[in-house]
């Protein structure tokens, strides 16, 4: 976990304008920072020491001086590829991932991305021939955003960094703010901020002769190729080489532990590796019904010999930390387990912690979440739209929007159905359930859900580790044939068969719980003061906030459920307050 920034070939950028970018995001990385002008590249960098802690300062160069990166993430194969490039010649002045990027580049160029196994996002540039690539990876695990800059290119680990540039001009992109409340978060590579834009997962841009390329795509979700059969003795070899990898860190280590079954099987995998005193794990323990699995956490935890601590969260924490949630996540969403990744990343650091493993990955490529278990259990595998599944997943009717939206702002959110159609055009001759994983794991994972664990973690100085998102486990499920990823109403039908040999059948096909909170319940009663006081905010004359306040009686009362339309509005509030107090 560290932050990146960076301004290429624009006209009078100093060393101070990019120290103010990291300045903006030194929470990242609290270990150690730094900035060199190198002529066409101003590049900044904040470090959070996990491999190599004396020897990892960025941005770092090669030996001769002559190619520099800086990068945030883990190389996880990192070992296997300083020992190849030993064998070339190539001379180490640490034992730190980093320094495998810088020679990586001089040995493959563009073609290093095929070699990387991890998450990273990173910038080289080579002063020999004034040259450099900016890259994600291939999930979009770690962040990634540029906008232009006088006459160049600046890029940031977080939007904060770019906006922080003296003539940046900060706008809101008001079509990308209408897109939230249809999605609940905003589709990429658009952000709600004018200019700035995500670098998609799978892709990088080059930079030569004063000038950058559009971003080139270098790896593809393999949901159009022909599958694959898998059986449990293939994903156990796949996860074990993945969490093999991401054992390799010099810091204090844990598990999020929910209780679900994606984090249990990380649980019964990551046990055996664990080369370290015993595991510590944190669960969430919500009362509410239905929103907490923390007992079955306590299951895991007793089998495994886990060290199991709790976090209790209760509706008075939401005010207090909901402008620091909304700061971090830099746009407005809905999704209010942004809260919960917050405050488990807070008592992951109270604790002592720095790298934390999760079960993140299964759910969006073999169509896992509760949403998508409740509406193909209800059809046939092809008697439905694609129109019928963006009804489902919108967060808020053509009617909810004529009521809760000032005339002024009301057409910049009528955008939403064109803009998901065109996600899954490239998708098009797939079946509809496969078109569904392509949106969820083309827009929905870096969009949101991949958002929260980087962003809410990055902000307590916390790195996760998800071995389930290992680009060869997640091409592993991505070609299993349809009938393994979702079977007789159940989504992640493969991983839980599997399951099924560390746990009971009750244990791992209990209806699935997602991890959040009960806001609609908690606004109704101890949050509906707080509540009101948002929905009062000024906007900037976006939304009609008597009609918000009537809303939230009739929710209240019981007449309507208006959870999730109340709950993005409630964002969006905070938001604007943010990030554009003078315009609202």
């Amino acid at each position: 976990m560290c932050g990146i920034a960076g301004v290429i070939n624009a006209a009078g950028v100093t060393k101070d304008d990019v120290w103010k970018m990291i300045d903006c995001i030194k929470y990242r990385g609290v270990d150690e920072q730094g900035v060199e002008d190198l002529g066409g590249a101003v590049l900044g960098h904040a470090r959070l020491a996990v491999v190599d802690p004396e020897n990892g300062m960025q941005p770092m160069s090669s030996t001769d001086g002559k190619v520099w990166v800086v990068f945030n993430g883990e190389i996880f194969n990192f070992i296997e590829l300083r020992e190849q490039l030993k064998a070339k010649g190539y001379k180490f002045k640490s034992r730190c991932d980093t320094e495998v990027l810088v020679h990586l580049w001089c040995e493959r160029g563009e073609k290093m991305l095929d070699d990387l196994v991890g998450m990273f996002a990173f910038f080289v540039w080579d002063q020999r021939t004034q040259t450099g690539m900016l890259a994600r990876d291939r999930q979009g695990i770690k962040p990634c955003f540029y906008a232009p800059y006088q006459g160049g290119i600046a890029f940031a680990s977080e939007m904060k960094a770019i906006l922080a540039l003296p003539k940046f001009e900060r706008k809101v992109n008001e079509a990308a703010l209408g897109n939230v409340f249809t999605f609940n978060y905003c589709p990429p590579p658009e952000t709600c901020f004018e200019d700035i834009c995500h670098l998609m997962p799978g892709f990088f841009m080059r930079f030569s002769n004063g000038s950058c390329s559009e971003p080139v795509r270098y790896w593809s979700w393999p949901i159009d190729s022909d599958r694959v059969d898998a059986s449990q003795a293939d994903l156990e070899r796949a996860l074990d080489e993945a969490v093999k990898l991401q054992m390799r860190f010099d810091v204090d280590g844990g598990l999020f532990l929910s209780g679900g079954v994606d984090s249990a099987v990380i649980a019964n995998r990551l046990v055996p590796q664990w080369n370290r005193p015993q595991l510590d794990a944190i669960g969430l323990r919500i009362e509410d019904k239905g929103f907490s699995e923390y007992a079955y956490a306590e299951r895991v935890a007793e089998d495994l010999n886990i060290n199991l601590s709790a976090l209790d969260i209760q509706p008075s924490d939401i005010p207090e930390i909901a402008r620091s949630v909304v700061k971090h996540a830099e746009q407005p969403h809905g999704d209010f387990s942004f809260f919960l990744f917050y405050l488990l990343s807070r008592k992951a650091h109270e604790m002592g912690k720095i790298v934390m493993f999760t079960g993140d990955g299964p759910d969006e490529v073999m169509l896992g979440f509760r949403h998508n278990e409740q509406f193909f259990s209800e059809m046939m595998r092809a008697n439905f739209s694609m129109r019928s599944y963006f009804d489902l997943i919108s967060y808020s009717t053509e009617k909810d929007r004529k009521r809760m939206m000032s005339p002024s702002f009301l057409p910049h959110t009528e955008g939403a159905l064109d803009k998901f159609m065109g996600i899954i055009e490239p998708f098009r001759d797939l079946e509809p359930m496969e078109q569904v994983a392509a949106y969820e794991l083309t827009s929905l994972m870096p969009g949101n859900n991949a958002v929260k664990g980087d962003r809410m973690g990055a902000c307590w100085s916390i790195e996760g580790r998800a071995p389930f998102l290992d680009h060869r486990v997640s091409e592993l499920f991505a070609r299993l044939p349809i009938t393994s990823k979702f079977y007789q109403g159940v989504g992640k039908h493969f991983l839980k068969k599997a399951a099924e040999s560390y746990y009971d059948h009750d244990f791992v096909f209990r209806p699935k719980t997602m991890p959040t909170l009960p806001i609609g319940e908690w606004i109704k009663g101890p949050l509906f003061q707080w509540a009101r006081e948002v929905l009062a905010l000024p906007d900037g004359g976006r939304f009609d906030r008597n009609e918000l306040q009537v809303m939230l009686e009739e929710h209240r009362s019981g007449l309507h459920n208006h959870t999730k339309q109340l709950r993005t509005v409630l964002v969006a509030k905070l938001w604007l307050q943010e990030f554009f107090p003078e315009h609202v």
